[in-house]
């Protein structure tokens, strides 16, 4: 009964305290997929359990008080008796079952692993949506096909016949016109030259090179001019100014953009213990489920002791990886990124 409590609570509250037991912790996730298993999960909330929060709030007994018609001092009395036969069963067999909401591991004397049902979905704006397996599309063909069945067109299409048609037709005509009005001008230039015409002048067509052609129309016009020998010339001093502006110049290829890029690696922490000893044996349970890079890693200064389930390589790889333990292993798996 305290347990389906609990559970209406979580729906609009992120926080439900169990005074003398703990409090469970709720976070909305958004809808993900596992590109692994190809799992479209819908959104919901994730839930932790802290063993650390036990002070009474007055939320939950409120609420038992208000749904039974008691007052809170029987209300208070009945979360009591909860409270002290789920402390009795977790700390003689370590596992406590909620029917309806999940099963509560403890994992030493002040860290525990909650695992919520499959079949609860705090969320209440995804209620009635579950989860289900997206198949992933193929293509048919590779692109080495493709690119075959291109190269096979092209060349069926270079031997077909070419068959002229009227669009084909109109450009036909247009560059044969071209070609006559291009040939009469030709005619005419040549007919030009050979006369004594002074417009045979202006004919640059008939000339061997420019130089010639400028020199032909100077002498028309009777233009007379004098040319002294280089070996009478005076010198003549010229002075160049400098300029002072800056000169734009190419920047050299920089050296440090061709190092490789370094990749960071990531510990997927799934618990933070106080004592190093059971940090070792919490690292040796990691490693019998199957994580063989199951490690402990040195004290911080807060005097926490981090095991780590794996070191990962890359942050896109390890949020994956940290994505399916939360769902196998561990709600509360997080990130850390190695120094």
């Amino acid at each position: 009964m305290i347990v389906k409590y609990i559970s209406e609570l979580l729906f609009d509250h992120e926080c439900v305290i169990i005074p003398e037991f703990g409090a469970f912790i709720s976070k909305e996730t958004p809808a993900m997929l596992d590109y692994t298993t190809h799992r479209l999960t819908p959104p919901s909330k994730e839930v932790a359990f802290n063993g650390q929060l036990v002070t009474d709030d007055g939320l939950l007994i409120g609420y038992v008080a208000q749904k039974q018609g008691v007052t809170m001092t029987e209300a208070a009395k009945m979360v009591h008796d909860f409270a002290s036969r789920s402390l009795v069963v977790i700390e003689s067999s370590g596992v406590l079952r909620l029917d309806g909401l999940g099963v509560l591991t403890r994992i030493n004397e002040r860290d525990y692993f909650f695992q919520i049902d499959e079949n609860m979905n705090l969320f209440g704006d995804a209620f009635g949506l579950t989860s289900l397996t997206v198949q992933p599309i193929f293509r048919r063909e590779t692109y080495q096909q493709i690119a075959t069945q291109i190269e096979t067109a092209q060349k069926e299409r270079e031997n077909y016949p070419h068959h002229v048609n009227a669009n084909n037709y109109k450009w036909f005509r247009a560059a044969a016109y071209s070609m006559m009005v291009a040939f009469a001008l030709v005619i005419l230039g040549w007919g030009a030259n050979k006369s004594d015409s002074r417009l045979a002048s202006w004919n640059p067509l008939f000339y061997s090179s420019p130089n010639e052609f400028i020199v032909k129309l100077l002498n028309n016009d009777a233009v007379t001019r004098e040319f002294t020998s280089v070996a009478t010339l005076q010198p003549i001093n010229v002075t160049v100014p400098i300029c002072k502006e800056e000169v734009n110049y190419l920047q050299p290829l920089d050296i440090e953009l061709l190092k490789p890029v370094n990749i960071d690696s990531y510990y997927i922490i799934g618990a933070s213990l106080r004592s190093e000893v059971e940090a070792a044996k919490c690292a040796k349970r990691f490693q019998k489920l199957g994580f063989e890079g199951a490690v402990a890693l040195p004290m911080n200064e807060k005097g926490n002791v981090r095991v780590a389930y794996e070191l990962v390589a890359g942050k896109d790889t390890a949020l994956k990886r940290l994505e399916i333990i939360k769902k196998d292993h561990n709600e509360a798996a997080w990130l850390l990124r190695k120094k």
